[in-house]
């Protein structure tokens, strides 16, 4: 099993969060219909955290997964 990564993306305004959860939600769906992912992997990836950085009034996504799995959501939105 893949050793889990996590990636920090940082959000100026709250529309934009909820943009990238869409996103990341419709990838993640994806990749389990395409059976790329499996159940547990599906699951996993759907918890992800959201951090209020108060230095830099900013608020931090943070998307976990495998390093597979980030770098192919990396790729889809560029």
């Amino acid at each position: 099993m893949e050793a889990e990564k996590v990636i920090s993306v940082p959000i100026k305004e709250l529309p934009h969060l909820k943009v990238i959860l869409a996103g990341w939600y419709n990838f993640l769906k994806d990749s389990y219909d395409q059976k790329a992912i499996d159940a547990n992997s599906f699951k996993d990836s759907l918890k992800t955290n959201v951090v209020y950085n108060i230095d830099s009034d900013q608020i931090e996504l943070l998307l976990s997964g495998t390093e597979q799995l980030l770098q192919n959501f990396r790729k889809k939105l560029s």
